[in-house]
């Protein structure tokens, strides 16, 4: 049997937030970039455009939110954004 979590970001302790605060740019503006599925999912989860550098080619975790993209190397991200 699979399970599945949900990620929902803290609203009182999210860093997440705290990038929006500090470079005042809609979160909509913000790619957030990680080699970690998880931790990219939790950032799509608050609203960031994400990234997930998957160099090993690793299965999606089992979460309810998946990255928008999916790179194998970090000079992948550059055909991706503005």
């Amino acid at each position: 049997m699979t399970k599945f979590y949900r990620l929902e970001p803290d609203p009182r302790v999210c860093v997440y937030q705290l990038a929006v605060d500090r470079l005042r740019v809609p979160m909509e503006a913000i790619g957030f970039v990680s080699s970690n599925c998880w931790d990219a999912c939790g950032a799509k989860s608050f609203g960031f455009r994400t990234y997930w550098i998957n160099r090993a080619g690793a299965p999606l975790d089992a979460l309810d939110v998946t990255p928008d993209y999916v790179i194998a190397r970090l000079t992948d991200l550059a055909a991706l954004v503005d």
